[in-house]
């Protein structure tokens, strides 16, 4: 694994992320939103971008994913603080538990094997759901949505958000991590 600091290249791959994921984010929250949850997204497009750049670059990716949903879902839509810092937070977390869980099975970000791919379906699947279940309990216990919501919302977010990053990490993943493995950023080394 290669050595993380701080540092120009982490800064620069937290932007990048960060300037790719946020347009993607509004686009995503305009093209399929769903009623009664706020800032919610029948398909979170960016997270394949920002799972993708968490597995290959690790801590950086995720927080520049963080970034860029916090800002989608509180400057350019206006939802109150608690609801941008909460579901930014979720989509922090995700892609780091997809990496554990990605690391700790030896997966291989190439998808060489047919369990590479398995490993990578289910650690976003486990992710996935593990950032709704994180975003939708907070909006409940605040107030923001009620019981019935929770459901919908907890479901929304995993399908939602696997369909994308599966449908948009994959491809990337397989045509990119050749390539990418020769940064000295990458974290596989």
């Amino acid at each position: 694994m290669a050595k993380e600091g701080f540092g120009i290249k982490q800064i620069a791959v937290t932007a990048v992320t960060a300037g790719l994921c946020l347009p993607l984010a509004l686009f995503a929250i305009i093209l399929v939103p769903i009623p009664g949850l706020p800032a919610a997204s029948g398909f979170w497009i960016p997270a394949g971008f920002y799972f993708v750049m968490t597995l290959w670059f690790g801590v950086w990716g995720a927080l520049g994913g963080h970034i860029a949903t916090t800002i989608a879902m509180g400057y350019f839509f206006g939802y109150t603080l608690h609801i941008w810092v909460d579901g930014g937070l979720g989509d922090f977390i995700a892609p780091l538990v997809a990496l554990v869980i990605f690391k700790a099975l030896k997966a291989n970000p190439e998808l060489k094997t047919q369990r590479d791919y398995v490993v990578w379906v289910v650690s976003v699947m486990i992710a996935s759901l593990v950032c709704g279940l994180w975003v939708q309990t907070v909006h409940l216990l605040f107030g923001v949505i009620t019981w019935p919501f929770w459901w919908i919302g907890v479901l929304t977010y995993f399908i939602g958000d696997t369909m994308a990053i599966v449908t948009v990490g994959t491809p990337l993943l397989k045509a990119l991590t050749a390539y990418v493995k020769q940064s000295p950023m990458y974290i596989w080394k």
